[in-house]
């Protein structure tokens, strides 16, 4: 597996989801819904004799996919201007994962986001968020893709896709090839 999609929305099924299955349209990926999966919240434990780990919710099992993939899309809707809150919690436990010597360095990360009112303004703090963690953590950020629905099905009825979704598309099977 080198593609991995992480839809940080809490509908599967979903305009974020469905963006990230048209984005990868007969590429090779998985798929992880952060709804199905218990998330706690990052406990900063450096000035402590406890490990920088948490082994009672479902994130290892999540980073042992991470690990595996080279390619990794996150998928979120716009919720009060910023990232959903699952997505959040998972990308703050990046932390435990970087203290305990895991490698991020290298990672090709794609970030698509929808939302109802102009997505491509009111999100900047979520391509910002993303992607000053890239940088920190030495992931290769590769954009930005941004889809204005309301609608629960409204990605699903476009003819075509924007064209930030078309060039991260492109990105992605270059990288494929």
């Amino acid at each position: 597996m080198t593609i991995l999609l992480i839809n940080g929305s809490p509908r599967k099924t979903g305009n974020t989801a469905t963006l990230g299955d048209r984005l990868l349209t007969n590429l090779p990926y998985r798929t992880i819904h952060l709804a199905d999966h218990q998330l706690n919240f990052v406990q900063d434990y450096r000035d402590t004799t406890h490990p920088q780990q948490d082994l009672t919710d479902d994130y290892e099992t999540l980073m042992t996919q991470f690990a595996q993939a080279t390619d990794i899309v996150l998928g979120t809707p716009v919720y009060w201007y910023g990232m959903t809150g699952q997505l959040k919690v998972f990308m703050d436990r990046w932390f435990d994962s970087f203290t305990n010597d895991f490698s991020f360095s290298g990672k090709r990360l794609y970030l698509l986001v929808v939302g109802a009112d102009e997505p491509e303004t009111k999100a900047t703090g979520i391509t910002q968020a993303v992607q000053e963690s890239c940088d920190w953590l030495q992931m290769d950020f590769q954009g930005t893709a941004t889809v204005t629905a309301d609608g629960p099905s409204d990605v699903a009825k476009m003819a075509e896709l924007p064209a930030s979704v078309r060039r991260l598309r492109d990105i992605l099977q270059q990288h494929q090839a």
